[in-house]
């Protein structure tokens, strides 16, 4: 039988390295690279079905801990790909949605605003089968990524969602 691991990282295609690594590393607090460099040596391109004169500039990042759950970010130039077409204001078929634990959705929240991002929900307490859950928000990073968070502090053994 073959198996499948837990995830190990998120690959997104972004429009600008920086201001996509800013806001991972400030926002969201993955402030660990893993790796970080130029694929234009090998067959990269190809992966990403794309043509031989493809540069791509990488960055992955990573919270502290062991390396699986990581954020790869990815600028792609010459040709750059197209971006795709998504109501912001929702979510979409086929789109993904990242979620990570974080302890201050206030603190997020405020950050958000001060930069004019996209915010779909700000902290909710989220309410599932008549049952009140965690605070939950849900926004998108520059590139349109759609993100919620849940709040936890990691001190607290249980998950909130195991409570």
């Amino acid at each position: 039988m073959s198996v499948t691991s837990p995830l190990v990282r998120s690959a997104l295609f972004v429009s600008n390295l920086q201001q996509s690594t800013r806001f991972y590393r400030d926002l969201l607090g993955l402030d660990e690279i893993w790796y970080e460099g130029e694929l234009s040596e090998g067959n990269a391109h190809q992966l990403l079905g794309m043509p031989v004169t493809a540069l791509t500039r990488a960055k992955i990042l990573k919270a502290k801990g062991p390396a699986w759950g990581m954020v790869g970010l990815f600028e792609v130039s010459d040709p750059q790909p197209q971006a795709l077409e998504v109501d912001q204001s929702t979510i979409n078929i086929g789109e993904t949605c990242l979620v990570f634990y974080h302890s201050n959705l206030d603190q997020v929240m405020s950050a958000l605003l001060k930069n004019n991002h996209n915010i779909l929900c700000e902290p909710l307490l989220l309410e599932v089968d008549g049952k009140a859950r965690q605070r939950e928000m849900t926004f998108r990073d520059p590139d349109g990524v759609l993100i919620n968070l849940i709040e936890w502090d990691e001190s607290d053994d249980i998950r909130p969602e195991q409570k």
